[in-house]
């Protein structure tokens, strides 16, 4: 990616990915209701769930399901010419995130809300993590993934988070 390339992702294309992390926790800041409007408040639900996902493989942080329960783990970059075009934050700051990178209050509900994004949106399951479906174990997941763009993206780039589309 050229300077231009970068510059135009980080105003334009991921400040559009970050409205649909940010909405569901904006709109309920504002005291937006979704009482009697289901299919709009499962749209937006979603959106945060499908951001969340989206951007922890952006960083290089997936979640994958052990035994003692979902775990943050390292995604390297894959290669191969299906992945080529993949834009990723080392492209930006010279190396994906590790796991130590994140602070370890998040790493579970990170993982969790990454398991349920991979699994429960892609595919129609017969089992759920509900726990992981509320809307404050959402909103905490957006938080920390916002708080990572700030301290390992933007911040060391000297540039402010965008912010959300109106």
């Amino acid at each position: 990616m050229n300077d231009d390339t970068k510059r135009e992702y980080l105003t334009k294309h991921l400040r559009h990915r970050l409205t649909l992390l940010r909405t569901l926790r904006e709109r309920k800041r504002t005291g937006e209701s979704y009482e009697g409007r289901g299919d709009i408040y499962r749209c937006v639900k979603d959106s945060n769930l499908i951001a969340v996902r989206l951007w922890l493989d952006f960083m290089g942080l997936k979640g994958v399901r052990e035994a003692s329960g979902p775990v943050l783990k390292e995604s390297p970059r894959k290669t191969g010419t299906k992945y080529a075009d993949d834009v990723k934050i080392d492209q930006f700051t010279g190396r994906l995130l590790v796991p130590g990178d994140v602070p370890s209050e998040f790493h579970v509900t990170l993982a969790a809300v990454y398991c349920r994004a991979d699994k429960e949106l892609a595919h129609l399951t017969a089992t759920t993590d509900d726990a992981y479906n509320s809307e404050d174990k959402l909103i905490e997941a957006a938080t920390a993934v916002e708080g990572l763009l700030n301290q390992r993206l933007f911040g060391p780039l000297g540039m402010p988070l965008p912010e959300m589309d109106r």
